[in-house]
């Protein structure tokens, strides 16, 4: 056995020194494409996945969330389950939130969107809507009949024109609130937020009084606990202590909360992502069988006399085995450059979503380890079936090509 791969070893290495070097150079580069299409893509894919999980945590979910369990609407004494959340080593801050569904109109226009009630003094150390007023001010601490708009509702943001709208509302401009109860509420609009993210731009913030006289909670309600905590990578940790302390509504993560939401919006991407796998490498595993096989039947007389002067047909199936192997490991090189490459440009300049929302790659090791496998595996298969083939004719078949 040994014997037989020290003999192939060296048939593949004369085969490729005598081979066409054009033909090498154009193999090893269409290779090299599809092992970047095998991990660029759900690179980018993962990077799209990760803005998203950001944005969520910044403004959505913070780095832990509560919220009620079971069929309740709303967690009951919420300020007792903020004063157990802050006494928990590690968290830094928390907040009460109130969010509830309402209509809002202007100029004879109306759009549907999320309110939500919070503690302005509060959110500037748990989330990012302080700091994404792009027109007039951020609700103060005493702010009453005063709204924020998101600039996708108000009209005046990037991919206003996808959603309905109020039609360019600026601070200042006085509109009707009517709440999922039927009160209806005219408030001045404090200031618009851009945050360039559905989620956010579609939505509206009000004070916390604001929702709790609306709907009547005379006592400390919420629908969501939002919390930061001091070093980020511990909230599996932080979480079984908010547990512990008595905590008995649902507790996440924001891992958690993001990867139910955005899996579901990234499914159909996965799909495409997928099938784009499974076609690189048929693709590959074809293009290898094609060289290797042409390879084959040009040189079935050198075969039928490596044959005739004592040559095993396991040395000339391991020859083209190597041959194959020598053509995926090149392709596999250079596009790892490639990759790295394109990495490196798109991370200085990255995709750009809207107008400021910036898609980065993410580099995955998992999944360049299992492409290289893959396509490692898919050489071995495309070079052994053709020199297998051929090396079983008799050998005066093989000479004389019939």
């Amino acid at each position: 056995m040994l014997n037989d791969i020290k003999v192939g070893l060296l048939a593949a290495t004369s085969s490729i020194k005598r081979g066409n070097k054009k033909t090498l150079i154009f193999v090893i580069f269409v290779l090299a494409l599809i092992f970047v299409n095998l991990v660029f893509l759900p690179s980018m894919i993962k990077g799209v996945s990760g803005t998203m999980t950001t944005m969520l945590q910044d403004y959505n979910y913070g780095d832990i969330v509560i919220e009620p369990s079971g069929d309740n609407q709303f967690i009951n004494d919420a300020d007792g389950v903020l004063e157990k959340v802050r006494a928990v080593s590690g968290v830094k801050s928390a907040t009460k939130r109130l969010d509830v569904a309402a209509s809002i109109q202007y100029n004879q226009k109306t759009v549907g969107a999320t309110t939500t009630g919070l503690i302005p003094s509060e959110e500037m150390e748990v989330s990012r809507y302080p700091y994404i007023i792009n027109e007039g001010d951020f609700l103060g601490e005493l702010s009453k009949n005063e709204i924020i708009l998101g600039a996708m509702i108000a009209g005046t943001g990037f991919g206003s024109e996808i959603y309905d709208n109020l039609g360019e509302v600026k601070p200042g401009a006085l509109v009707d609130v009517i709440y999922s109860n039927g009160i209806k509420k005219t408030y001045k609009v404090k200031g618009i937020m851009e945050g360039t993210f559905e989620l956010v731009d579609l939505n509206a913030l009000v004070n916390y009084k604001e929702i709790e006289s609306v709907y009547g909670l005379n006592k400390s309600k919420a629908t969501s606990i939002v919390i930061r905590i001091e070093n980020p990578g511990k909230e599996d940790e932080i979480k079984s202590k908010i547990i512990e302390v008595g905590v008995k509504e649902k507790v996440s993560t924001w891992k958690e909360k993001s990867d139910a939401l955005i899996r579901q919006a990234m499914e159909s991407i996965d799909t495409i992502d997928i099938i784009s796998k499974y076609i690189s490498l048929i693709v590959g595993a074809a293009l290898i069988l094609i060289i290797v096989y042409i390879n084959v039947l040009n040189r079935r007389k050198e075969i039928g006399i490596l044959k005739a002067v004592g040559i095993s047909k396991l040395s000339i199936v391991i020859s083209y085995a190597f041959i194959s192997m020598f053509y995926v490991s090149m392709g596999i090189i250079v596009g790892l450059i490639l990759y790295f490459l394109l990495i490196i440009y798109f991370t200085y300049n990255p995709v750009s979503f809207y107008q400021n929302l910036k898609i980065i790659p993410e580099i995955q090791v998992n999944l360049i380890f299992n492409s290289i496998i893959s396509m490692m595996v898919m050489s071995l298969i495309a070079g052994i079936l053709p020199a297998w083939r051929v090396s079983k004719e008799s050998i005066l078949n093989a000479i004389w090509g019939n």
